[in-house]
């Protein structure tokens, strides 16, 4: 990859930080990952259930008792369970005479309740020496709004000029670079969305390999798991190979966020 990048552009326009960030890229794409529970921490839920946690005004996730304290929340007392149908199992032998889990049926319980009925303590939003994600989005035009999502393994989303960052998210400061990049590299316009369904995966390279590269420059490796990274990474591409476009946007991205979070020298201000 860094030779790709090096024999397409004349001596004279060499980068040396674009250079060691294409190496760094380079080890996203090749080195082994591994998928954590980042993205199965919550149960997920049939479309029929979302209707119904919809219906009784639910907007954000969604979990049982246990799985909020096991996130070191509370629910609040007399809070309201909100009703999710769950299957009615029964055990039967198969033709080999193992027993397996049967579906008999279907029936409601009130037993998940919403991230705005409990409470906790949330963690300081973490922000890196010499770099502001305020002053990044004021200089992007990217502002966050409020996380509307029952699923509570989806870290965040991005909209036109907006993101969104599930409170809960296991790591929401690469999130919301990952976020940023998707608007940064206009994922999100209307044409965007319309190519983001037959190049899904170059795109999720594109707003990933701009968070690893963000995350590496900023030192803010311990906001991240750079194996589950590596690995979202791999599994969006699927074997597919990022061509020298791609690769050039993940880098321009990468320069311009960071740059947006910098203050600038007076000089450049004006």
């Amino acid at each position: 990859m860094t030779e790709l990048l090096t024999n397409s552009r004349p001596p004279e326009k060499f980068n040396p930080q674009e250079v060691e960030w294409a190496a760094l890229l380079e080890t996203a794409l090749t080195m082994p990952g591994a998928l954590g529970a980042t993205y199965s921490r919550f149960r997920q839920y049939s479309m029929g259930n979302q209707i119904a946690l919809f219906m009784q005004g639910a907007t954000g996730p969604v979990a049982p008792y246990k799985k909020w304290l096991e996130l070191g929340r509370q629910v609040r007392k007399g809070s309201k369970a909100m009703a999710v149908q769950v299957p009615l199992l029964y055990k039967e032998a198969n033709r080999e005479g193992l027993i397996e889990n049967k579906v008999k049926g279907f029936k409601w319980v009130n037993s998940v309740f919403e991230l705005a009925d409990t409470d906790g303590e949330d963690l300081p939003q973490y922000e890196p020496p010499e770099w502001s994600r305020e002053r990044a989005m004021g200089t992007l035009g990217i502002q966050q709004v409020a996380f509307e999502n029952f699923n509570g393994n989806s870290q965040g989303y991005s909209r036109g000029n907006e993101i969104a960052i599930n409170p809960v998210a296991a790591y929401p400061f690469k999130t919301t670079i990952h976020e940023m990049a998707h608007v940064a590299m206009k994922h999100t316009t209307p044409e965007g969305l319309a190519e983001y369904q037959s190049h899904r995966g170059l795109m999720e390279f594109g707003a990933e390999g701009t968070a690893y590269l963000v995350m590496n420059e900023l030192n803010a490796l311990d906001q991240m798991d750079a194996p589950e990274s590596r690995a979202y990474i791999q599994t969006w591409l699927r074997g597919e190979t990022p061509d020298d476009k791609a690769i050039r946007q993940v880098l321009a991205t990468t320069g311009t966020i960071l740059k947006a979070g910098r203050e600038q020298p007076k000089e450049e201000q004006e």
